[in-house]
């Protein structure tokens, strides 16, 4: 969508780096390349279990492109 992200991130347990602490460090670089933030407050995660649902999120993330004239905000 053109007003929202989506992405797959994997953490490896061992290096001590948390969801927050990649988002956070993502929306400071944007934010500073333009010179104002563009971002909500908030972010919406989802542990990703198996790879079955692994395929299904990344399939709606690779179609989610065909959904942008439908959404309010385009």
């Amino acid at each position: 969508m053109p007003n929202h992200i989506h992405a797959i991130i994997s953490i490896d347990g061992t290096t001590g780096i948390s969801v927050s602490r990649i988002i956070n460090q993502y929306k400071g670089m944007i934010t500073k390349q333009l010179g104002y933030s563009i971002w909500q407050k908030s972010y919406y995660d989802h542990i990703v279990r198996n790879e079955k649902e692994y395929y299904k999120i990344k399939k709606y993330i690779q179609t989610n492109i065909i959904n942008w004239e439908q959404d309010k905000y385009f």
